[in-house]
């Protein structure tokens, strides 16, 4: 995967492709959506905890994250059957790793080396509750956890959803 040119992976990445039992699409030419970690304080101002390319893991006001998106269709959801306190414990490891380099090509989930979006949302509550949000323990993947699929597990709850994710 990491020799493949942009112009490869584009072409094999591209169009609508199944993988386990997620499908994603992928409605602009690379763009396949994000994932972001709510990280509410304790006088309640919320951040965002995120991978970004160029960044690495950032934890930003919500505020800023929600300028710079203005005007993009945007998913919430949150890990269901959780209680509060331990919903609260994802963002307490996710912080851990702000700093940490932005490496889209390590599939290992639980190396935290390197992250993408999906990567750190998926390790976070892994290391802080044990759980594997797609419901597979094993970590080494062949290919990337997308964040179509994050938002489409049977544990997400989807607290705002504008519609059918890859067809905006």
């Amino acid at each position: 995967m990491r020799k493949l040119t942009y112009e490869q992976f584009r072409a094999q990445y591209t169009g609508t492709r199944r993988s386990g039992n997620a499908t994603y699409s992928i409605s602009s030419p690379v763009y396949v959506g994000h994932v972001a970690i709510i990280d509410v304080d304790q006088s309640g101002v919320p951040w965002i905890i995120e991978a970004l390319w160029g960044k690495g893991v950032v934890r930003r006001p919500y505020a800023d994250w929600a300028i710079e998106r203005a005007g993009e269709v945007a998913w919430l959801g949150r890990l269901a059957k959780l209680s509060a306190a331990d919903r609260a414990r994802i963002p307490d490891e996710a912080r851990k790793y702000v700093g940490r380099p932005y490496d889209f090509w390590n599939f290992d989930l639980n190396d935290d080396a390197g992250f993408y979006c999906t990567k750190l949302a998926w390790m976070a509550t892994f290391r802080s509750l044990n759980i594997a949000v797609d419901d597979d323990p094993n970590p080494k993947r062949a290919f990337w956890f997308s964040p179509k699929q994050f938002l489409y597990v049977a544990r997400m709850a989807r607290l705002i959803d504008p519609g059918s994710y890859g067809s905006r």
